[in-house]
C-alpha cells in the first residue's frame, strides 16, 4: 500500500507561528533569515514548506533550492536552482530591474560563460533579485540541505543574512543539526542578530500519538490501538519520518489491518517481521523488489541521495530501459522519488536520506568498496567519451536552457563523487587525481572557495597514498596554487611553492615545468605586494628556462616582471620596468597571446603615465583595441577605466569614466565599478561638484559596505576624506587617515592603495590646511607627501598635490626657475588641476624679477581654461594676490575680490576673511559682509554652519524651494544647492526632508 503519512503538521504550531510571524514581517519590509536545524526525518522540510505554501497564497513569490547531490558538494547549485525558479513563469523581474547585477545571476545559472568577478558579486546580485520579486507582495527564499552545500554557497548565504534585514524578503534554510561549516554559519549569523536558528527536538508521546492518528485516518489518538503506540513510542523517538516509516511497515507486514470502516487491529506481534529501526522497515521494501532493482538501489545508495540514473545502471549491469522500470517499482514502494527537473533530466532520489544509509549500511566492506569503484569506472568511463551524460535520451536543449549543473555538464560535478567512491575503494592516489579536475572545473565556475576546498582535500589523500605519482602531485600543487592567487589568499603560496618544485626535482620535470612553478609564486607575490620575493621568483624561473626561453615563457614572464619591478624600490624601476612591458607586447602580439599583451599593455601605460599622458593614452587605447578583438571584456572595461581616469588628470572629464562605469555594470564586473566611482568622485571634487561628489561617495560606500570588499572600504575613506578636505573640515580628514592607518597597520608599504594613498593624503591634508588659511601647516604637510611619493616615481605628475606645493614654494621663495623650466613644470602642465599653479608660480617669480607686464600676462594665461576647476583657479587668485600686491603688478585687488566672493559663497569662511584682510591692506574698500553669526544656534555653530547656509536652511523651513530661496537671497540654484549639500554633510541629515525637519525644530525654539 502506499505510504502512511499525515495530511496535517503536527506538534509544531510554536515553530510554524515563529516562520509565519518571519514571513510576514519580510512583508512589511523587515526581512530575515532563520535556520531550522535537526536530525534526518525530523520534519524540517515539512515545516518550512507549510509555512511557504501559506506565503504563496497570501501573494508572496516563493524560490526554492536544494544542496542535497551526488557526492560531495556541487557549487551553488542550491542558489542557481531558486534563481532559476525565480527568473522563469510569471512575476520574474523586467528587464532593468536587476541592473549591473542581471549578468551575474546569468553566470550563477551558466547562461553565460564566467569572467572572473568576485563571489560578493553573485550575493549581491541574488540579493537583488530578491528584491525585485519582494517588491509588491514579499519573497521567501527556502534552501534545503545546507548541510550538504559547498563553501561558496555558504559565504553567499552568509552575505544574504546581513543584508536582507530592510528587505521584503525572508531566508528559511534547513540543515542538519551536526558540526559542520552550515552549522557554524548559522549560529554566528544568530550571535549577530542577523538570524533566528530553531531547532527542531522530537515530537513528545501526545503529539507522536496525534500523527499516528492522522497518519491512520483518525483525528483522535484514543482510536490507535495501544500496542501500535507502545511500539512507536519505543522506536521512533518522536521523529515523524521514523512513525510513518513504522506504520506503513506495520501495515505492509500485515500485523497492523484495517477492519470495519475506520478502525485498525493489531493481528500479530509487531515485533514480528518488522526490525527494530527505521532502516531495516526500509529494507524489508528494498528486498520485495526485484533483483535487478535491488542492484539498481545498491549502487544508487554509493552514489548518494541523489543519483544519476544512467550512472547507477552502469554500476548495477543492467540497460537505461530495465532501469527505468525497476525505478518505477521502486517509486511505488515510496523508495525513491524522481529528482529530476528541466535543468537536470535523468536524475533520481531516494526518499529520505535515512532510505538510501539503510542501504549502504547493510552491505559488507567488501561488497561496499568493489561498488564504490565500480561506481568511480563508470563515471571516468561515460567522461572518457565526452561530456558526461546529463541523461541519455534527453531531449534536445532548449534555447537558454543552461548546458549542465551551474554553467557545465554534471560530469563535471560527478569527478568529485567518483574521487570519494574511489577513498571509500581504498583507492586514494586515483581520487587525488580526481579532485585535481573537479579543482579546475570549480575554478571555471568561478568557485573559488569551493575548488581551494577541493583541492586541499586532494592534497590531504597524496600524503596518506604512498603510490600517489608525482605527476599527479605536482598537478594538483600546481591547480591549488593558481587558485589561491585568483583568491587573493597567497599566504600558503611559499610553503606550497617549495613543496612543488621538491616534487618536480625529485620527478626529474622538465625545466620549463618547473619555472611555470615559479611564474606562479611570482603572480601571488605581486598580489600581496611582495615585490623582492616575486622578483626573486623570476629570476629563478629565468634561469630554469636558460638563456633561450620559448617566447610564450618569455612574454610571461616579462609582463609580470614589469609590475613587480614598477613597485620595487629599484633607483632605475622606471626605465626597467617600461623595457620590460615593452618587450612582453612585441613577444606577446608575435606569438599570439591575447590576454598577455592585455597585461603587458596595462604595465606600459602605467610606466608612461608618469612621462606622457599623450603616449600613455596611446597604448591603453591599444589595450582596449586588443581586448574588444580577442573578446576579453574584463580587459576591455579596464582599459576604458584608465582611459577614463587620464580623461580626469588632463581635463578633469568625467565622460569616460561614466562610459567605464557603465561598461562595468553592464557585464557585473562590481570592483571596476567601485573604481570608477573613486575617480567619479575624485574628478567631481576637483571641479568643485559637491552634490555628484557625495554621490559618487555614496555609491562607493554601499558598495564596500555590501559588498564586504576591505579594499573598496579603504578607498570609500579616501574619498570622503578628499571631500572633507575640500570643506576646510579637518576633524572628518583626520578620522579618515587614523582609519585608514588602522587598517594598514602592520602591512607592507603601499599596501592595498599601493601609491595612491600617499598622493591622496599629500592633497587631502594640504588642501585642508590652505582652506583653513594655516599655509605654514599646508607647506609641512605638501613637504612630507612629496618626500614619501619621491621613492614612488611612477606617480610623479599625476598626484595632484604638486601644483600648490610648488606655487606655495614660489611665494616662499622656496622655488625658483630651475623647477618652473625643468621636467616638473613639464609633467604639471599637462594636469588640468595643477596646470594652473605651475602658470602662477611663473607669474610670481616674472614679477619677482620687475617684470610685471610679463607677469600680469603669465597669470592671466594661467586663469585659462580653469573653469571647470575653480577651486584650483582660486587658490591661486589667494597665494598669487599677495606676492602680486608685494612687487607691485598685475591686478591683486581685482583678483582678491573674485577669490574673497568665491571662499564666502561655498562657506570658506577663513579663506575669505584671509582676502578681505588683504584688500584692507591694499587699500581697497571691503563690502560689508552679513553678519548673522550670533544668531546661529549654538548645535549648528559647533557643526561649523556659516551665515549664509543658516539662511538657506530658515528659508527651506518655510517651504520654499530651491529657485525661490535663490531669488530671495540673490544666488544662484547652483550655489543653494551646494549651500544645501554643506548643510547635509555638517549636520549629518540623509535628505532634504530632514533638513526641513531640523529647519522647523529650531523655528519652533526647540
Amino acid at each position: 500500500m502506499s505510504s502512511l503519512t499525515s495530511s496535517a503538521l503536527v506538534g509544531r504550531e510554536p515553530e510554524r507561528d515563529l516562520l509565519t510571524a518571519a514571513v510576514a514581517s519580510a512583508g512589511e519590509g523587515r526581512g530575515s533569515s532563520v535556520f531550522v536545524l535537526g536530525e534526518p526525518g525530523i520534519g524540517k522540510s515539512r515545516l518550512v514548506e507549510e509555512t511557504a505554501a501559506a506565503a504563496m497564497s497570501s501573494g508572496f513569490r516563493v524560490l526554492r533550492g536544494r544542496a542535497a547531490s551526488a557526492g560531495r558538494a556541487v557549487p551553488l547549485r542550491p542558489l542557481a536552482e531558486a534563481v532559476f525558479s525565480g527568473l522563469r513563469g510569471e512575476g520574474a523581474p523586467e528587464d532593468g530591474d536587476l541592473g549591473p547585477y542581471e549578468p551575474l545571476l546569468s553566470r550563477l545559472c551558466g547562461l553565460a560563460p564566467q569572467d572572473g568577478a568576485p563571489l560578493v558579486g553573485y550575493a549581491e546580485a541574488v540579493l537583488r533579485l530578491l528584491g525585485a520579486l519582494g517588491r509588491s507582495g514579499g519573497c521567501v527564499l527556502v534552501l534545503e540541505d545546507l548541510h550538504d552545500a559547498d563553501a561558496d554557497t555558504l559565504t553567499i548565504v552568509d552575505y544574504l543574512t546581513d543584508n536582507l534585514p530592510g528587505r521584503r524578503a525572508v531566508l528559511l534554510a534547513t540543515l542538519r543539526g551536526g558540526p559542520g561549516p552550515a552549522l557554524d554559519l548559522a549560529e554566528a549569523a544568530a550571535s549577530r542578530r542577523t538570524a533566528r536558528t530553531l531547532r527542531l527536538a522530537g515530537l513528545g508521546p501526545a503529539n507522536t500519538a496525534e500523527l499516528a492518528a492522522r497518519c491512520l485516518g483518525h483525528d483522535d489518538a484514543g482510536q490507535v490501538p495501544e500496542a501500535v503506540l507502545d511500539r512507536l513510542h519505543a522506536v521512533s523517538e518522536g521523529v515523524p519520518f521514523v512513525v510513518e516509516e513504522l506504520l506503513t511497515a506495520m501495515v505492509d507486514s500485515g500485523s497492523l489491518v484495517r477492519r470495519r470502516g475506520d478502525d485498525w487491529t493489531v493481528t500479530g506481534s509487531l515485533d514480528a517481521g518488522v526490525p527494530a529501526t527505521v532502516a531495516a522497515a526500509v529494507l524489508q521494501r528494498v528486498d520485495r523488489l526485484e533483483p535487478p532493482g535491488v542492484a539498481l538501489l545498491e549502487a544508487a545508495a554509493v552514489l548518494g541521495r541523489r543519483f544519476p540514473v544512467d550512472i547507477a545502471a552502469r554500476v548495477a549491469g543492467i540497460d537505461r530501459t530495465t532501469a527505468l522500470r525497476q525505478l518505477r517499482q521502486a517509486a511505488h514502494a515510496h523508495l525513491v522519488t524522481d529528482g529530476a527537473t528541466a535543468e537536470e533530466p535523468g536524475w533520481h532520489s531516494f526518499r529520505h536520506a535515512l532510505t538510501a544509509d539503510a542501504i549502504t549500511h547493510r552491505l559488507l566492506p567488501a561488497e561496499r568498496a568493489a561498488l564504490c569503484l565500480a561506481a568511480a569506472d563508470a563515471i571516468e568511463s561515460a567522461g572518457s567519451t565526452g561530456p558526461l551524460p546529463r541523461g541519455a535520451g534527453r531531449p534536445a536543449r532548449r534555447a537558454g536552457e543552461p548546458d549542465g549543473l551551474i554553467g557545465g555538464d554534471p560530469g563535471d560535478d560527478l569527478y568529485r563523487l567518483a574521487a570519494e567512491l574511489c577513498v571509500a575503494g581504498g583507492q586514494r592516489a586515483r581520487a587525488a587525481v580526481l579532485l585535481t579536475r573537479a579543482g579546475r572545473q570549480a575554478v571555471l565556475r568561478g568557485a573559488l572557495l569551493t575548488a581551494v576546498e577541493l583541492l586541499d582535500r586532494g592534497l590531504e589523500l597524496t600524503a596518506d597514498a604512498a603510490d600517489a605519482p608525482p605527476e599527479a602531485v605536482a598537478g594538483l600543487l600546481e591547480e591549488l596554487l593558481g587558485t589561491l592567487v585568483l583568491t587573493g589568499d597567497v599566504r600558503r603560496v611559499p610553503e606550497l611553492g617549495d613543496r612543488l618544485d621538491r616534487v618536480l626535482t625529485a620527478w626529474g620535470a622538465p625545466p620549463a615545468r618547473r619555472a611555470a612553478g615559479f611564474l606562479i609564486r611570482a603572480r601571488a607575490a605581486a598580489t600581496a605586494q611582495q615585490w623582492e620575493e616575486g622578483l626573486t621568483s623570476v629570476r629563478r624561473a629565468r634561469e630554469l628556462l636558460g638563456a633561450e626561453p620559448d617566447p610564450a615563457s618569455r612574454a610571461a614572464l616579462d609582463s609580470i616582471a614589469a609590475h613587480l619591478v614598477l613597485n620595487s624600490q629599484r633607483p632605475d624601476r622606471l626605465e626597467s620596468a617600461r623595457a620590460l612591458a615593452e618587450g612582453a607586447v612585441a613577444t606577446a602580439e608575435a606569438v599570439g597571446l591575447p590576454e598577455v599583451r592585455c597585461k603587458a599593455l596595462n604595465m606600459l601605460g602605467y610606466c608612461l603615465r608618469p612621462l606622457d599622458l599623450a603616449e600613455t593614452e596611446k597604448v591603453f587605447e591599444r589595450l582596449v583595441a586588443t581586448a574588444d578583438a580577442h573578446a576579453l571584456p574584463v580587459w576591455r572595461i579596464r582599459g576604458l577605466l584608465e582611459l577614463g581616469v587620464l580623461d580626469r588628470i588632463r581635463i578633469t572629464g568625467t565622460d569616460r569614466l561614466l562610459a567605464a562605469r557603465r561598461a562595468a555594470e553592464e557585464t557585473g564586473a562590481v570592483l571596476m565599478t567601485a573604481w570608477a566611482d573613486m575617480h567619479l568622485a575624485q574628478a567631481h571634487v576637483l571641479r568643485d561638484e559637491q552634490d555628484q561628489a557625495l554621490e559618487a561617495a555614496g555609491r562607493l560606500r554601499t558598495t564596500a559596505r555590501r559588498l564586504r570588499l576591505g579594499e573598496v572600504q579603504l578607498i570609500g575613506v579616501g574619498v570622503d576624506a578628499i571631500i572633507a578636505a575640500s570643506r576646510g573640515e579637518r576633524e572628518k580628514v583626520q578620522a579618515a587617515l587614523h582609519a585608514m592607518e588602522s587598517a594598514l597597520a602592520g602591512r607592507s608599504a603601499g599596501a592595498l592603495w599601493g601609491y595612491a594613498d600617499t598622493s591622496v593624503w599629500g592633497w587631502a591634508q594640504g588642501i585642508c590646511s590652505l582652506l583653513r588659511e594655516e599655509p605654514d601647516r599646508a607647506l609641512a604637510e605638501f613637504t612630507e607627501a612629496d618626500r614619501a611619493m619621491r621613492a614612488l616615481p611612477s606617480t610623479r605628475g599625476v598626484t595632484g598635490f604638486l601644483g600648490p606645493y610648488l606655487l606655495l614654494r614660489t611665494v616662499r621663495g622656496a622655488a625658483g626657475w630651475a623647477e618652473l623650466d625643468g621636467a616638473v613644470a613639464d609633467r604639471l602642465s599637462q594636469v588640468h588641476w595643477d596646470r594652473p599653479f605651475a602658470g602662477w608660480s611663473r607669474a610670481v617669480l616674472l614679477g619677482r624679477e620687475g617684470r610685471a607686464g610679463e607677469a600680469a600676462k603669465a597669470a592671466e594665461e594661467a586663469l585659462a581654461g580653469t573653469e571647470a576647476v575653480p577651486l584650483a583657479r582660486h587658490l591661486c587668485l589667494r597665494l598669487g594676490a599677495s606676492a602680486a600686491l608685494a612687487d607691485g603688478w598685475g591686478h591683486p585687488v581685482e583678483w582678491l575680490s573674485a577669490a574673497e566672493q568665491f571662499f564666502h559663497d561655498r562657506g570658506t569662511t577663513r579663506v575669505a576673511a584671509a582676502c578681505r584682510a588683504l584688500l584692507r591692506e591694499a587699500g581697497s574698500p571691503v563690502s560689508r559682509r552679513r553678519q548673522g553669526h550670533d544668531a546661529i544656534p549654538q548645535e549648528l555653530r559647533r557643526a561649523g554652519v556659516t551665515a549664509r547656509e543658516y539662511e538657506v536652511l530658515r528659508l527651506l523651513g518655510r517651504g520654499l524651494g530651491n529657485q525661490e530661496i535663490a531669488e530671495h537671497l540673490f544666488l544662484s540654484p547652483r550655489t543653494v544647492e551646494k549651500h544645501l549639500a554643506s548643510l547635509r554633510n555638517r549636520t549629518d541629515r540623509s535628505g532634504r526632508a530632514a533638513l526641513i525637519a531640523l529647519a522647523r525644530r529650531y523655528s519652533d525654539g526647540q
